[in-house]
């Protein structure tokens, strides 16, 4: 290896929620490492940082359950919410309380990241274009995966119109505020395009929502209260856990009667019925007006399928199935403002943009001063090259590679039928999901299944006995922060070799059973990310076993099974393992 480079014993890409927890704990066990974490942001944060900041950016989760173990959220707020100002300065406060800031190389983007004998070695580029490189023993990549935009190739010709991604919003909120820009084009049907609408409708905009005629669709959307209860807090209890179905929770008498009889899955159908019917009438798509269009996909095809009458189907199914993603109702105008706002919702895509207009696919045309992207999110791996993707089991987002699967030698195809007849077995709920026209997305991620034991570890490396990588922060649940730091703590103990893993079978299994589950249980998300939305607490729990550690935290039968588990519920679970541990060392 050349002489200009830093050398570390550890590397943390990422600066959010998953890379300052894995810092601290890394440092807790580790006080002695020589550590640094690297981001491209200039502060901490990640999708929380200060420049990604806008008014109304309000977290779906409410004050109490956003938030790591040993540190409460401070403050105060209007119906619990927790503001996008308050996840920054909270963050902040974590990495400054836990000397974290001074180990944080801000403005760096990670060029490249390949393997070695010892370890990896990183190629950095900062804001002057300088490259510089490190090389480290064990990688952790936290990057989570809302930090590469995704801007789809659009085809202009003399054009004017600003165009940014929904990334850009806190820095281009001004610029969207001055009288000249009269009419907005919000592109996207993700959470960040709700938002983004919101946000442009209460600076008095007009806009025009283009969501594109395939794909998932519209978003669907929960209420931020069922029946004057918090939705969030209702999914963060462990009765919740029964009724959506998990290859995670295939054990006890509840799993038993809610997954297993007729009679548990009518009750579990009907209770989802009841959820998504207060979502609908809450949303108000069957009001005459453009909020109609924004029925998620699998809601609107199933109505158009159907010989009952609106008011008779009631079984709507996008709460359910997250096909399109899942969102919370943050403000307590947000419907109203939508449904009353100067809003045209277009199904189509854009064709050409030419001087100041828009040219659709359709033909159409309309005039624009303004064009937001909320078209998703790019390569966050983009540090690996293709050929080293395949290798660790992470996807390669549209490249084309001779090796669609990891070199290691197992047989996926065997274990990847297996795990579908199991799903099938343990969950007969998720047996036949249903199949709708025009879900490109599920054909287009086909191809791209995670390979990642626990959702962090690449077989192809543990097979080697090789622990110099984790990737983190790639599961999608409704309790951040909690996962964050469960997670961490189980990759960082499996990097210092002191977390036993199975045998190359049961870890094949594992991972083929899981992208079973999750591309029948949330049909296109699941295909593209190890989505596990309603599902964090049997996520937690498998971790905890793993460690030894116990998950069930309540005082007793009831409130385990009614009262919403918090992340204080689990404070200090690590000092739990480190006293059993030695006192495990003392016998």
């Amino acid at each position: 290896m050349s002489g200009n480079s830093e050398r570390y014993d550890v590397t943390i890409i990422g600066a959010g929620w998953y890379g300052l927890v894995a810092a601290r704990t890394y440092l807790k066990l580790r006080p002695a490492v020589n550590l640094v974490v690297l981001d491209s942001d200039s502060t901490v944060g990640g999708v929380w940082s200060k420049k990604r900041l806008y008014p109304n950016l309000i977290a779906q989760v409410k004050l109490g359950l956003f938030n790591y173990t040993d540190m409460a959220m401070p403050g105060t707020s209007q119906d619990n919410e927790v503001t996008g100002a308050m996840i920054h300065e909270y963050l902040k406060r974590y990495a400054e309380d836990h000397d974290i800031i001074r180990r944080i190389r801000f403005n760096t983007f990670v060029e490249r990241a390949a393997k070695t004998d010892q370890g990896w070695r990183l190629s950095l580029r900062d804001l002057q274009s300088t490259v510089s490189f490190i090389d480290t023993a064990k990688l952790m990549v936290c990057t989570g995966v809302t930090s590469i935009p995704s801007m789809p190739t659009v085809k202009t010709l003399e054009s004017s119109i600003p165009i940014i991604h929904s990334r850009d919003l806190g820095v281009k909120f001004h610029d969207l505020g001055q009288d000249k820009v009269q009419t907005v084009v919000v592109v996207g049907a993700a959470k960040s395009a709700y938002d983004a609408v919101y946000l442009i409708l209460s600076m008095g905009k007009r806009v025009i929502w283009l969501i594109r005629p395939t794909g998932a669709g519209p978003l669907a959307i929960l209420p931020s209260k069922l029946l004057g209860l918090s939705s969030i807090a209702v999914a963060s209890t462990r009765l919740m856990t029964y009724l959506s179905p998990s290859i995670l929770n295939t054990e006890g008498l509840l799993y038993r009667f809610f997954q297993r009889t007729v009679i548990g899955r009518w009750c579990t159908g009907k209770i989802w019925d009841v959820i998504a019917y207060l979502s609908d009438l809450h949303a108000g798509y069957s009001k005459d007006d453009h909020v109609r269009q924004l029925r998620p996909e699998v809601d609107r095809q199933r109505l158009e399928h159907s010989t009952l009458p609106l008011s008779v189907n009631a079984n709507r199914d996008s709460i359910f199935w997250a096909n399109s993603g899942l969102g919370v109702v943050t403000l307590p105008d947000f419907w109203s403002k939508i449904h009353a706002g100067d809003v045209q919702v277009i199904r189509d895509s854009i064709e050409l943009i030419k001087h100041d207009s828009i040219i659709l696919e359709s033909s159409a045309t309309f005039a624009a001063d303004y064009i937001v992207m909320c078209t998703g999110w790019g390569d966050h791996f983009s540090m690996f090259d293709a050929e080293t993707k395949a290798e660790l089991g992470i996807p390669t987002l549209g490249e084309r590679h001779s090796k669609d699967e990891p070199t290691v030698d197992v047989e996926w195809e065997k274990y990847d039928l297996e795990a579908d007849q199991t799903v099938n077995e343990k969950l007969p709920f998720l047996a036949s999901p249903p199949q709708w026209t025009g879900w490109q997305t599920n054909h287009d991620q086909a191809r791209k299944r995670w390979r990642l034991y626990r959702r962090t570890i690449p077989l192809s490396l543990a097979e080697k006995g090789d622990r110099s990588l984790a990737i983190m922060g790639q599961i999608h649940t409704i309790q951040t922060p909690l996962v964050s730091e469960v997670q961490s703590f189980w990759s960082i103990l499996y990097l210092l070799g002191e977390l036993d893993v199975p045998d190359s079978d049961t870890m094949a299994q594992e991972i083929a059973e899981w992208n079973a589950w999750t591309r029948k249980r949330y049909l296109s998300q699941g295909q593209k990310f190890p989505y596990s939305l309603y599902d964090f607490l049997p996520y937690v729990e498998t971790l905890c076993k793993d460690l030894g550690i116990n998950s069930r935290r309540k005082r007793n039968m009831i409130t385990e099974l009614f009262q919403p588990y918090k992340p204080a519920d689990f404070e200090g679970f690590i000092d739990e393992y480190l006293a059993r541990d030695t006192s495990d060392q003392m016998k």
